[in-house]
């Protein structure tokens, strides 16, 4: 694989935990050959002071500092804009978190280059689990999304949520992408029913080692955070395919 045409896009907010530590394992697994687009979506903590420290003068790294926080979706949007500027064959999404491990970065560049979208998946029957196990809201939703969007859509996944993903550039030129926050995967779920996008999944372990993170804005409430992907699908479904999208659904519990 010619990793000049790839591009990894990781997203960070707060990560000084983790940061540095996820970089150098990428360099290590791609022998320093991946090109790395850091988008700092506004952090708070050290996590620009240390990226900036370690890595600033590494050809391979472009840092991208926002001055304020934008959400998930947007710092995505940021970064496949880069990439379609730039000319990218593929990117390649990953979170800083390390609940990714860069180590799969190989596992996604050797599948079928003509495959439009290459989704990691860890509810996939092959994925294996490390760490705590995932929280059962968060189970629950993904189950519940997965299963209305393989209904409707056919799409036939198994983790509609996983930010693990390997992107032809070809395919996602007019994406017209605006979804800001956590419910940016049903923005893509209904671009790649429209397109017609070719998709393939990818087993990769489901880590988790903390229950902790927030989805912020209040969405850490079940029903409200099912309530706004509803709602940003529905509205995705509409600007794609210009009809409304009809859903027969029971609301989780509390």
């Amino acid at each position: 694989m010619d990793y000049s045409s790839v591009l990894l896009i990781l997203p960070v907010y707060n990560e000084e935990v983790t940061v540095a530590n996820v970089i150098k394992k990428i360099f290590h697994y791609t022998r320093e050959k991946m090109n790395i687009l850091i988008i700092d979506d506004g952090s708070t903590d050290s996590t620009s002071t240390i990226i900036q420290k370690n890595f600033s003068n590494h050809p391979r790294i472009t840092l991208l500092r926002k001055q304020q926080n934008e959400g998930y979706g947007a710092s995505l949007i940021s970064g496949f804009e880069f990439a379609l500027e730039k000319k990218y064959f593929f990117w390649i999404t990953m979170d800083c978190d390390e609940q990714h491990q860069p180590k799969d970065i190989q596992r996604f560049l050797e599948i079928d280059p003509s495959i439009q979208l290459i989704s990691g998946s860890r509810y996939h029957p092959q994925s294996k689990v490390q760490g705590i196990e995932a929280p059962q809201d968060r189970m629950e939703i993904n189950f519940r999304i997965t299963r209305l969007l393989n209904d409707i859509y056919k799409l036939n996944i198994t983790d509609a949520f996983c930010g693990f993903k390997r992107y032809l550039a070809s395919a996602f030129r007019d994406h017209k992408f605006q979804v800001k926050g956590y419910g940016s995967p049903l923005e893509l779920w209904s671009y790649v029913k429209w397109k017609n996008i070719s998709i393939r999944e990818l087993p990769v372990d489901r880590i988790y080692i903390t229950d902790d993170r927030s989805f912020g804005e209040d969405l850490d409430k079940k029903r409200k955070r099912y309530r706004y992907y509803l709602k940003t699908w529905i509205n995705s479904h509409r600007k794609y395919f210009g009809t409304n999208l009809q859903l027969n659904i029971k609301e989780p519990k509390k």
